[in-house]
Order: structure tokens, then sequence, then C-alpha cells
């Protein structure tokens, strides 16, 4: 099988034609990285020398420094590049005006990890639609889904739940490239804007990641934590700790009020797909129970074409809720910005699930309506799919 190849590795020989004498803004984190291990903004940096203006930076700050959800990073100067690194997840989600004085051209290379709830690409949805008649063009240099662009899980996200977790009606497990979210997102919101995508070579959708897995963000550092993450999101919502402050996050669920001899056994009996679920104890050293001993689960995925992450962390919420009823909690808000409704909706796009499950409906009973949700959703972005 041949390499895959992402955007950033074909941009060097395309350079000169795709954006030439313009000057240009790159959004981008300091851990993403071309085939070879180089820093994209390195990679870019010495294409463009000094027509590269400013860069752009996400949650979790340009130097992934920025633990959790709203903690914000400030703008500020890098002496070294001589560069301006401008925060998109400080005081404002959105540019400043001024930011686009002298510049042409706006690149964007972000490594999404494949799930709805990872707020880098519906971030950048968020930035298209203030771009759209600014008359700035956007370049996306592409990067496959890791978690390949077939599997999809998990249900829609509604327009009324819409924010920076949920920017499209998308399920939690996508299935799209990053170019190929913002171009659905471009049509979808009908933008008024150029945009251009540099695509990814040799990729096919079948494909899981295979390369070099930097830290896209602190609690993101391997392939192991992303093939759970669809499903171990939703611990957020919850008071169960998803394994942040320690060397597994979301790969550990637990706390020190579980029972993770009776909740992997009966986890066991649902006989879900290419998952074990192995007793644990762990301490958080920063998070939910920070400085306590968890009793818990590591989730440890055997088989991950076969394994739906989303149906097994429902049904473990689901149980420990059910099991310790004088426990367990829906965390309130804020979540990502959103000051009103509770976390766990907005992670899943409505309150259906949070309803189902405080309804003790097993995963069975909600399968149909997800599937048909998700046949629907294959068909409306069809059109914007770039791979075979």
């Amino acid at each position: 099988m041949a390499r895959i190849v992402n955007g950033i590795d074909v941009l060097p020989q395309t350079f000169a034609k795709l954006i030439g004498a313009r000057s240009l803004a790159l959004v981008t984190g300091s851990a993403a990285i071309d085939a070879c291990g180089r820093p994209v903004y390195q990679v870019v940096r010495r294409l463009a020398g000094k027509n590269l203006r400013a860069i752009w930076s996400l949650q979790h700050g340009f130097f992934v420094d920025k633990q959790d959800n709203m903690i914000l990073s400030p703008s500020h100067a890098w002496p070294e590049l001589q560069l301006a690194v401008r925060s998109l997840y400080g005081e404002r989600l959105l540019p400043e005006p001024v930011w686009l004085d002298g510049i042409d051209v706006l690149v964007i290379d972000v490594f999404d990890v494949g799930t709805r709830v990872y707020t880098f690409v519906n971030h950048l949805v968020l930035l298209l639609r203030w771009l759209s008649g600014r008359r700035i063009e956007v370049i996306v240099l592409d990067r496959p889904n890791p978690l390949n662009g077939r599997q999809m899980e998990g249900p829609l996200c509604r327009p009324d739940h819409f924010g920076i977790v949920g920017a499209l009606p998308v399920p939690m497990r996508h299935s799209l490239s990053v170019g190929e979210y913002l171009s659905y997102a471009l049509s979808y919101y009908s933008l008024d804007l150029q945009l251009t995508v540099l695509k990814a070579r040799n990729w096919r959708r079948q494909d899981f990641f295979s390369g070099i897995w930097t830290y896209p963000s602190p609690n993101m550092p391997s392939l192991a934590a992303a093939l759970v993450y669809p499903g171990a999101v939703m611990l957020e919502g919850t008071n169960l700790s998803e394994g942040r402050g320690t060397t597994r996050p979301f790969e550990f669920v637990g706390s020190p009020f579980l029972d993770p001899i009776r909740l992997g056994a009966e986890l066991d009996r649902l006989h879900p797909n290419g998952v074990s679920f192995i007793p644990v104890f762990f301490k958080p050293e920063f998070s939910k129970f920070a400085g306590q001993v968890c009793r818990g689960i590591l989730v440890q995925v055997r088989d991950r074409r076969s394994f739906r992450s989303f149906s097994v962390y429902y049904e473990l919420i689901r149980l420990a809720r059910q099991f310790h009823a004088d426990d367990f909690r829906w965390l309130p808000p804020p979540y990502e910005f959103e000051y009103e409704r509770p976390p766990i909706d907005m992670i899943c796009g409505s309150d259906r699930i949070r309803k189902a499950i405080e309804a003790n409906i097993p995963f069975a009973g909600v399968r149909d309506d997800i599937e048909r949700e998700l046949a629907g959703f294959s068909a409306e972005v069809r059109p914007f799919r770039l791979y075979p």
C-alpha cells in the first residue's frame, strides 16, 4: 500500500502555483507535522518566507499547553520566528478585523480526530462564516480522518444545539476529512468564500491513521485515545472521570464510588464487539477527583474495525447511573461557552441521549433511529467526499 501523503506534504510542489508571492496567515498548532516530522509552521515559513505574516491558533493554544475546555489562550509575539501568534480561543472566538490587514490567503492545517465534539473543525466553520464575503481565499491542507472515512456513529447534532462542539448536522463520529467537513460547511451555510482543498494522496476511506501521532491536544496523546473518544467524550457531561490527569485519558473511566467489577461484568454480558473491560485503579493529578484514587475500567480496544465506541460508552454511562443512582450526576453548565444547556446535551447534539439514559433504555432501543439518521447524513455529504 502506498504511503498516505497529507496536504502539507504536497504543498512544496504546488506552492508557487497555489500561493506564489501572496501574503498569508496560517491556522495550525505547534504539534502539526509533515510526513518527515517537521512542524507545519516551519514548512510553510520556509516556503513563504516573510510573506507568512501571522499564525492563528485554536483551542489549547498554539503550543498545545492549555488543558480542558474554556481555558483561554492570549495572543502573543513569537520572537524566534518574528511572528505574531493570534489566538482564536481567547477573549473572542473570532478574529479582530485588523488581523486581515495585508493578508491575501488563509492557510489551514489542523489535525482533527474524527469526532464532532473535538472543537477544531467546528471552530473553523465559525471562522469560515465570519470570513464569508471578505474576499480572503482559504486553502485547506487536508488530512484524512484518522478513524477512517466509512464508519459513522452517534446521532446528528441538531441546529438548536449548534456551537463550538457542533456547527453542522453531523454525527458524533463523522467520517469526513478536514477538507470534506469544511466543504460541506461552505454549502450548508451558502458562504461567499473561495475554498481550495489541497487533497491528501493515497488515502482510501477504509484506512485508519498511519503516520506519526504527536499530540493535537494535551488529552489526545495517541490513536488509542482517539478510537474511544466518540463515546468517551460523553463522560465529560458526567461526574465520572474520563481519565484526564492520567497517562490514559479517555481510555480510563472511573470514580471513587464506581464498582468496576460489577460494571465490567454487565458490559461483558452485552457482548460488544472488539473491546475488553479491565478493572483498574488510578489517581488523576488534575481534573475530576484530582488526588483521589478512582476505581475504574480501562476500555481496551481489541479490534478497531468492529469496535463502536458510542454504543459502548452509552451503555457504560447508563449502567453506572443505574448502579450508583445516589452518586451519579450529570454535570451542570457551562461547557464550551454554553451557559444554559447541560453539557451532555451539547456533547450529544440534543437532549435525546440524556433522556434515553435517564429512562434506562438500552442502546438497542435508540439504535434504529440513529442508523436512519446516519443513512440520511451519508447521502447528504456524498457530493463533498473527496476520496474513494
